[in-house]
């Protein structure tokens, strides 16, 4: 924590005075910031991909912001009112993608309000409402998701779109894997797929079997898990997309976790985050780093392993992705175990546990409270881990 602003941890102290004995608050306080807290001793052994990959330097949202407010100034004045509104979605898009979460939703917004003050262009709502739900999914605001993909359902099905709505059961296919209903979700994604028309949208079509791979991987379904991750691998190549692509190869190195294949897993979430890298895709890179981290916990290397989940924890406070905050809580407190830290491991699982609970993460609360269990046999607390 030496990068702390000062004012911020004085405060927080401060704070923890008002509602505990100076005594424990002092001792709560010293254990949270003390050196090796949270950090362990410098890797030394480390490969060039491993040192340049946690090496990132995020960008500062400052960077590009009066560039795309120019941009947007410049487009409401030089383009046509469609065109205008498309090149809004796509700019809120790449914000998306880029981990400016915010700036993104931002842009969104301000895009529906303009939409809602007439009746044309009722199929760029409809995509910038899909667009608004993606953000709050991000975040695991789950009500505002529904709420967005519901509103751009009813558009799609006025206009009789059903590729639109095959997009809205994706997502919802999505939301519900992320909540751990992997029954739901299956079946949503299932119902997308039945609204494309054969050889209709190469391209989402390649998505919504990415997603049926990540519920079939859940479900132990191995071999139904490759099929799906190698035909949407095949499509989008084809269509050079370099950012679903990405996403790909982080599913299919969590397969290879699943399946104990740890040098294969690593091949994939290394393919996963230099393309993203390439391309600027931080939230890509986040869930990567953390699938890198899992990984070498299993490899025994606490050292590797808790440098990549600080690194993703960088990238996903920057995001705003609390999921992926709720599934590094659990690595470090995997990653504090092995080092025999074991009340501070204690600690970060309750806390990787009640960020899942809040979030209602059904499937990520388990698996911290089946690791948690184990931990608590470990250390003569059986009636605990019951």
């Amino acid at each position: 924590m030496e990068n702390s602003n000062p004012n911020i941890v004085k405060n927080l102290k401060i704070l923890l005075d008002n509602y505990l004995t100076a005594k424990d608050s002092q001792e709560i306080f010293n254990e949270l910031r003390s050196d090796d807290c949270l950090n362990n001793s410098d890797i030394t052994e480390i490969s060039e991909l491993d040192k340049s990959q946690l090496e990132l330097e995020l960008p500062n949202g400052m960077d590009h912001r009066v560039l795309v407010d120019m941009m947007i100034t410049h487009g409401e004045k030089q383009l046509q009112d469609e065109k205008y509104c498309n090149f809004l979605l796509d700019l809120s898009q790449l914000m998306f993608y880029a981990g400016e979460t915010a700036f993104s939703l931002e842009i969104a917004e301000d895009l529906l309000s303009k939409l809602e003050a007439s009746n044309n262009f009722q199929s760029i709502k409809a995509e910038t409402n899909l667009m608004v739900s993606k953000i709050f999914w991000a975040q695991a605001y789950w009500d505002d998701c529904n709420h967005y993909v519901e509103e751009a359902r009813r558009i799609f099905q006025s206009i009789s779109s059903e590729s639109g709505i095959a997009k809205c059961d994706n997502m919802l296919g999505t939301l519900y894997g992320e909540k751990g209903e992997f029954d739901i979700a299956q079946k949503h994604l299932e119902n997308a797929l039945e609204h494309l028309k054969e050889d209709d949208d190469t391209l989402f079509s390649s998505v919504i079997l990415a997603n049926l791979g990540i519920i079939n991987t859940i479900n132990g379904d191995f071999q139904k898990a490759i099929w799906n991750y190698k035909t949407s691998v095949e499509k989008l190549d084809k269509l050079n997309d370099a950012r679903r692509l990405s996403r790909v190869y982080h599913n299919v190195g969590m397969l290879y976790t699943r399946m104990e294949k740890y040098d294969e897993a690593l091949d994939e979430f290394n393919k996963c985050i230099s393309l993203s890298l390439d391309n600027d895709y931080l939230s890509n890179c986040a869930i990567a780093y953390i699938g890198k981290a899992f990984v070498y916990t299993k490899l025994k290397n606490p050292q590797l392993a808790d440098a990549y989940t600080d690194k993703a924890m960088e990238i996903s406070y920057k995001i705003n992705d609390t999921l992926s905050i709720a599934d590094i809580y659990k690595i470090k407190a995997m990653v504090q175990s092995d080092l025999e830290n074991f009340q501070l491991s204690e600690e970060l699982f309750e806390t990787s546990i009640r960020l899942n609970k809040d979030l209602d993460n059904k499937l990520n609360e388990a698996e911290s409270s089946a690791e948690l269990e184990k931990l608590l046999d470990e250390t003569a607390k059986s009636d605990d881990a019951k």
